[in-house]
């Protein structure tokens, strides 16, 4: 087991493959280096991950990143002259300016700053909660932290930050077939259920996974709350080895 965040440079390697597989790149050889130079007013510069997602997409058409001098935003109701653009959402997509050492200056639509920054903030919040038990289970008992220590109603994760737990998933072993009997795995704030758990049906022995999702927003925590996590068993019930998830998602 292990707490464990989803790193902000892999969030950066999956929004770049999005961005390079919807990125499209127009050569605009008709500007002469004057006007080209122009559509600058008309522009404005961008810089970190927005800016090397743009360099991406243009090296990925061909053009040296290593040639290129700099990247601005061209507004779509100022395009430049050799540009012809229609019905662009311009809400989601942009325009980029791409200047290019000793040549023409290129442009590359792909997402927005805006809707960058927007569907990154989905993932960059996002943590996961390692809990469970290991070996056999055959009373209703808190599952013990990332680091070994058994949970209770008292103790737990205790939340950095405001935010809301927003999936749960667990893997267990049914050791005894109890027909119409079910082992829940249960999570508690502040030594309260907040409702939202694992549920596996004890009719069938074997391994079984369970997992259910819910939006941003839903199952809210301050900071300073504790997290734990329960299994309840039913009377002659007998599990083996508890492996649970919890993810959060953390408000900046």
């Amino acid at each position: 087991m292990g707490y464990k965040m989803k790193r902000f440079s892999v969030l950066l390697v999956f929004a770049m493959v999005i961005i390079l597989a919807v990125g499209v790149i127009a050569e605009t050889n008709s500007i002469s280096p004057t006007e080209g130079n122009s559509t600058i007013i008309q522009s404005t510069a961008v810089s970190g991950d927005t800016a090397q997602f743009v360099k991406n997409v243009a090296s990925n058409r061909g053009i040296p990143e290593s040639e290129i001098t700099g990247v601005r935003q061209v507004d779509f109701n100022n395009l430049p002259s050799a540009v012809n653009i229609t019905n662009i959402d311009n809400t989601t997509l942009a325009l980029y300016q791409v200047s290019v050492n000793g040549s023409n200056p290129v442009y590359v639509i792909t997402a927005s700053q805006t809707a960058f920054k927007k569907e990154l903030q989905n993932f960059v919040g996002k943590m996961l909660l390692n809990l469970g038990l290991s070996g056999e289970i055959t009373n209703s008992s808190f599952l013990m932290s990332a680091a070994g220590v058994q949970g209770s109603y008292d103790k737990g994760y205790v939340m950095i930050r405001d935010g809301s737990i927003t999936g749960i998933s667990t893997n267990l072993e049914n050791e005894n077939q109890l027909s119409g009997q079910i082992a829940q795995i249960v999570i508690y704030k502040n030594g309260e259920p907040v409702g939202f758990r694992n549920t596996f049906d004890l009719g069938t022995a074997g391994s079984m996974s369970d997992y259910n999702t819910v939006g941003d927003g839903t199952v809210n925590f301050n900071k300073g709350d504790i997290i734990s996590v329960r299994v309840i068993l039913p009377n002659g019930a007998s599990v083996r080895d508890i492996n649970t998830l919890l993810e959060i998602s953390e408000k900046e």
